[in-house]
């Protein structure tokens, strides 16, 4: 005998609708990030493009393979992931940038900028990929598809956008029909200057007082709002109610009491959609009598009813915090491990800020919390662990290039952080604004489904990239500049014992 815990029911107009609109907005969203690309980078620009158009069609070829299961996150998964695939050509082009500035030539410059920008983009999806194999585990039906199309996302990533787009422009490279036309193939200005911005100095206001207002306000706003929690988290039943009449709120909480429901709250979505949270665990009868009863009322409706019960309830919660516990400590290991750790401790607090920054938003505005939600936040945990692990990774590298010249004093590490963060802020713009063109599409002309699913997203990536550049840069600069003049303590597997004398043998060596 089988008790229903969880049941999902979608009108069939109500789902082909919601399809239609998401879709759209796919489509839109990919032409507009295809329009900037082409502005911003010429003709390398027009190759990426066509190298998008491969990359959608192919995650899309790969989830239909493995019989993975298409939802409206999931849908929203494969149009975020196009924004954060850009970012592997952005980091590519900005490298090559770097190189021409230097004075090299276009085929010198394409190669080591390849060659350079290539683990920052590997350790950036290394990342994404660890929040998203701990959704997948901890998540189930919508979650579960966002996770699947985020894992795929990330693969064909390294598929398309590093080695067949890499592969397509190297064969123009080659060719030498852009030798001295730099700006017509990547968008590179010889006389274009670059602006120096003092990120450290502003630590004072990002890391404590910009931080003091944003958990000042969520504590005022929990106790004054609280957070608006779905049934996910507490249980019964929602209706997604769509007419093509227009529906007045308080006629619908009255269709409810005739029913013989309790209604939890009632909202106006638009005209012609209200949103009904109901304390009730709704069974399959009750569905029926429900779409029955706005039929008859209506005429034509659609609907969307979704139940769950106390037990699910508690599974969604406890899998919720565990998988952003477990997705941090992964990302925390890996950083380490790649890097030190004064770059993992840095990343794990941006991720926090930005976290954090989300919940209040949430709290401030009434949006609802639901287990899409945490999808978005583990989304945002990855598109924020990859500006900051490619923030870092040249961090790195200026250290690397240094040599044995050891940074003597504060003002030498704070030029150091500020010229390198100079220097990929534009790439973090161009990266945030194709990561936001879908998202914003998605928000004006996607369904209303998801609605809070894309604005926990909209949020996050700006919070993301502000705490990439002014948050864990200024938190690593903190720690680092204590390790100034101190001598460098070796690694586990490195020999601390004192170096051995050789032997004096007469005859042999003396």
């Amino acid at each position: 005998k089988l008790e229903e815990i969880s049941s999902q029911s979608v009108d069939a107009t109500f789902g082909e609708d919601t399809l239609d609109k998401t879709f759209k907005a796919g489509v839109i969203g990919v032409l507009a990030i295809m329009l900037v690309l082409i502005l911003v980078y010429r003709f390398s620009g027009i190759i990426t493009s066509i190298s998008v158009l491969a990359y959608t069609v192919l995650v899309f070829l790969i989830f239909s393979l493995v019989g993975g299961r298409l939802t409206l996150p999931g849908i929203a998964a494969v149009v975020i992931g196009i924004g954060m695939a850009v970012d592997a050509s952005s980091i590519t082009f900005s490298s090559i940038k770097k190189e021409l500035k230097n004075g090299k030539t276009l085929k010198e410059a394409f190669d080591e900028g390849n060659k350079t920008s290539f683990w920052a983009i590997f350790d950036s999806n290394i990342t994404t990929f660890i929040a998203a194999s701990v959704l997948y585990a901890f998540g189930i039906s919508s979650v579960k598809g966002f996770a699947t199309m985020l894992i795929i996302s990330i693969i064909v990533t390294m598929i398309v956008m590093v080695f067949l787009n890499r592969y397509l422009l190297k064969r123009f490279v080659d060719s030498g029909l852009f030798d001295n036309h730099e700006k017509f193939f990547i968008g590179f200005n010889k006389k274009g200057k670059s602006h120096k911005f003092d990120f450290i100095k502003c630590r004072l206001a990002t890391l404590v007082i910009i931080p003091i207002i944003i958990i000042t306000t969520f504590i005022i706003s929990l106790n004054t709002n609280g957070l608006n929690l779905s049934i996910d988290f507490k249980g019964g039943t929602t209706i997604a109610l769509t007419s093509s009449e227009k529906l007045n709120v308080k006629n619908i909480k009255e269709d409810i009491k005739t029913l013989g429901y309790k209604y939890e709250d009632v909202t106006k979505v638009d005209d012609n959609t209200v949103n009904i949270r109901i304390k009730e665990i709704f069974k399959a009868e009750d569905n029926k009598k429900v779409e029955s009863y706005f039929s008859s009322k209506y005429g034509e409706v659609s609907t969307n009813i979704g139940s769950i019960s106390n037990a699910v309830k508690k599974d969604l919660v406890n899998n919720a915090i565990k998988a952003v516990i477990y997705a941090c400590i992964g990302i925390l290991i890996y950083v380490s491990i790649r890097f030190k750790f004064n770059y993992a401790i840095s990343t794990i607090f941006a991720l926090l800020h930005d976290c954090l920054l989300i919940f209040v938003v949430f709290s401030l505005f009434g949006f609802e919390i639901s287990s899409v939600f945490i999808a978005a936040i583990l989304s945002i945990i990855g598109y924020s662990i990859n500006d900051t692990i490619v923030i870092f990774d040249k961090i790195r590298e200026a250290i690397k290039k240094r040599g044995k010249k050891e940074i003597k004093n504060k003002e030498e590490l704070k030029d150091l952080v500020n010229n390198t963060l100079s220097e990929v802020i534009g790439r973090c713009f161009i990266t945030s604004l194709t990561t936001l063109i879908p998202v914003v599409a998605l928000i004006l002309f996607g369904s209303p489904e998801i609605i809070n699913f894309n604005v926990a997203l909209l949020v996050g990536i700006i919070a993301g990239t502000y705490s990439s550049l002014f948050i864990a840069a200024a938190i690593w600069y903190t720690l680092e500049k204590r390790n100034i003049g101190k001598p460098k303590k070796k690694k586990w597997y490195e020999d601390n014992e004192k170096e051995v004398e050789e032997l004096k043998v007469k005859g042999i060596n003396c």
